[in-house]
Order: structure tokens, then C-alpha cells, then sequence
């Protein structure tokens, strides 16, 4: 079922890939293009990064981050544990991407267990 959930985020407009990342078991489930393999590290960082932050300044929980440079990034904290990363190409729709994760984020949590 996770799986399928993921092969439907990476088949938004624009979408490489989709992966779930855990903070105890690092890369949990993939689905994208052959041949690319999930930023694994990349994602860790910038959920360690968002996780400083809360502590160093007042400014809360980071519960979602995007990046729009040289390609697209989405990252949406599923869990205190697990995070849902998606990527793609510039002039991706990430608006489409966020609303898709909204919908499906409870179902995402309940397989998660």
C-alpha cells in the first residue's frame, strides 16, 4: 500500500521521485525513475537542520520545507520519526504536490504503524 500511495506522488506533474526517510531506519520506501537514487543524506540534513532551528530560535515546529533551485524538493514530516520527501524537475507544481500530500497523509500515517 505505501508503495502504491508513492507511485502515485511520483507521478505528479513534474515528480521524480517520492521516499519515505526515518530518522532509526533511514530510507524506509522509494519510488522513481530508474537509475536515480533517493538524497538520502540530503534529506536526514535538512530535517537535522529544521530540527536546530526549532531549538535555537523561537520560531516553532518545522512540519514542511520546499526548495524551488536548481530542481524541485518537498519535504513534509509525517511523524516525530518519518518524513515524506518528494523531488523533481524546475517548473515542477508543487502547489499540486502539497495538496496531494494533504490528502493523503492520514493514510500515509496509518501504514506507517
Amino acid at each position: 500500500m505505501m508503495q502504491r500511495i508513492l507511485a502515485e506522488f511520483s507521478a505528479l506533474p513534474g515528480a521524480d521521485q517520492a521516499y519515505i526517510v526515518s530518522r532509526r531506519d533511514g530510507l524506509v520506501a522509494a519510488v522513481g525513475k530508474r537509475g536515480r537514487a533517493p538524497m538520502v543524506e540530503h534529506a536526514t540534513q535538512l530535517v537535522q537542520a529544521m530540527d536546530k532551528l526549532e531549538q535555537t530560535v523561537s520560531v516553532g515546529r518545522g512540519l514542511e520545507l520546499w526548495s524551488e533551485g536548481g530542481g524541485l524538493f518537498l519535504l513534509t514530516r509525517l511523524s516525530e520519526d518519518a518524513s515524506l520527501v518528494i523531488s523533481g524537475k524546475k517548473g515542477g507544481r508543487i502547489a499540486r504536490w502539497r495538496h496531494a500530500v494533504e490528502c493523503d497523509v492520514d493514510m500515509l500515517n496509518s501504514v506507517m504503524r
